[in-house]
């Protein structure tokens, strides 16, 4: 997403992020706010330009715009390029269970749900920028 662009935020309420996820969300634009400490609860903004943005995907340009909830249990957001892990400790899907019960975390992270921490940290990187997408060769350089 460009600095330029408009940036909107899609609000979660849940009751564990991780230190990647977090950092991941901030760096693209998002924000983390406490709210509660009895039961833990976290309001978690995700960044996204509502204009929508173009991307690659399985050989193919589509237009994506908004937040994207997939039933593996992650979340995607294409402007940003941000992917998280969303679930519950209930075994339910999150968008279907208590906030309080619900996580965020970086793909290659693990809940644990006894000590109610990741089993160790991810990797993230920060996101690099890419050229907008009218400025790509595309017709002299497609891959």
């Amino acid at each position: 997403m460009s600095e330029e662009a408009q940036k909107a935020l899609h609000w979660l309420t849940v009751g564990f992020i991780s230190d990647g996820a977090r950092k991941w969300v901030k760096d693209v634009g998002g924000q983390v706010r406490e709210l509660s400490d009895d039961p833990k609860l976290i309001a978690v903004g995700l960044a996204y330009d509502p204009a929508g943005t173009w991307v690659w995907s399985r050989g193919e340009q589509q237009f994506k715009r908004g937040i994207e909830f997939w039933s593996s249990g992650e979340i995607q957001e294409a402007s940003t390029s941000i992917n998280l892990l969303y679930a519950s400790t209930k075994g339910t899907p999150a968008e279907y269970a208590s906030a309080e019960t619900c996580y965020l975390c970086l793909p290659d992270e693990e809940y644990d749900e006894a000590t109610g921490n990741v089993k160790g940290p991810g990797q993230y990187e920060t996101p690099s920028t890419l050229p907008p997408f009218d400025e790509l060769d595309l017709d002299n350089q497609p891959f």
